[in-house]
């Protein structure tokens, strides 16, 4: 049982381990790995292809472009409009930016002064914790590089978008064997462990026992029935016969050879003159374990010593 046991806690490891993994690998690192490589992409563009593209996933959120003041730099507001709002559309090209508390304050002066409804601020780079909190109370929509990449996903180039999650599924698939090797070493670890963990097995476990039947009083053999028990039963079948009458004893929890000479018997109580008395003549009437040594082991906790006694002498 303990063999199936440490089977079935090592397999459930293995597969614990494996399938969270894989998981975490298909469903965070790969989306982050494609992201992160998006963003390389968008940054590789030039300012106007850039500035393209956010237009036209503006365009997928109802915004029209209403005033063109685009010029070189990139650095100026593009005025859009949805409905009868106006929004400044502002964005700073390149990975290496990192939008501060100064860029959404002068971004904040500038809808004020064109009374816009609100202000739209984009770069593949990244926002610091500053500028978040200068347009918590402001119509400012921030868009950095892990929110902006979802926005234009679907609006790069077909075969670069291609790329793109080609190589962040080629990555997933390495994490993935790397994260079953790992479950492979959690399992051997585990089957190693397991053993440790679990009650050792003694010899008086692993050894057949049989228990005083639970339904009706036990009951004294008679003296025709001792006398065919002792009839031409080999040694083997007369040791068998004799754990299986003694285990019938009220005072006695098991009994089993512990050798061809010794019978360890499992007392359900310390009175072992009593037991002895009762068991003696379950021993003699085999002529050969008639001599055998006999163990009387007390309960477990108790103070009683264990006893050796023989029913018959050599």
């Amino acid at each position: 049982m303990s063999a199936v046991l440490q089977w079935v806690v090592t397999l459930a490891v293995m597969a614990a381990v494996g399938i969270l993994g894989t998981v975490y690998v298909r469903g965070v690192l790969m989306r982050r790995d494609e992201t992160a490589a998006g963003i390389r992409a968008l940054a590789a563009m030039s300012w106007r292809e850039f500035l393209h593209l956010v237009l036209e996933a503006m365009a997928r959120r109802g915004f029209t472009r209403v005033l063109d003041r685009e010029v070189a730099s990139g650095d100026s507001e593009y005025t859009l409009g949805r409905g009868q709002e106006r929004w400044l559309l502002a964005c700073k090209h390149g990975s290496a930016y990192v939008i501060g508390k100064l860029t959404v304050n002068e971004l904040v002066s500038d809808v004020h002064m064109a009374n816009a409804t609100g202000g739209l601020l984009v770069t593949q780079g990244q926002i610091d914790d500053n500028a978040r909190a200068a347009s918590a109370n402001q119509r400012i929509e921030l868009l950095d590089g892990a929110t902006l990449w979802p926005e234009v996903r679907e609006l790069v180039k077909p075969a670069q978008l291609e790329a793109i999650c080609a190589g962040a599924a080629q990555r997933a698939r390495q994490r993935t064997l790397m994260v079953w090797l790992a479950a492979l070493l959690a399992g051997i670890a585990t089957f190693m462990v397991v053993p440790t963990l679990l009650p050792p097995r003694t010899e008086a476990s692993a050894a057949p026992t049989v228990s005083v039947p639970a339904s009706g009083p036990p009951t004294a053999p008679s003296g025709d029935t001792l006398e065919a028990e002792a009839t031409d039963l080999s040694p083997e079948q007369q040791r068998q016969a004799a754990i299986t009458a003694i285990a019938t004893l009220p005072m006695v929890d098991r009994a089993l050879w512990t050798t061809q000479s010794t019978l360890e018997v499992h007392l359900l109580d310390t009175d072992a003159d009593q037991a002895f008395e009762a068991l003696c003549p379950l021993i003699v009437r085999h002529s050969a374990i008639s001599s055998s040594r006999i163990q009387l082991t007390p309960p477990p906790g108790s103070a009683a010593q264990v006893r050796f006694r023989q029913c018959r002498s050599y």
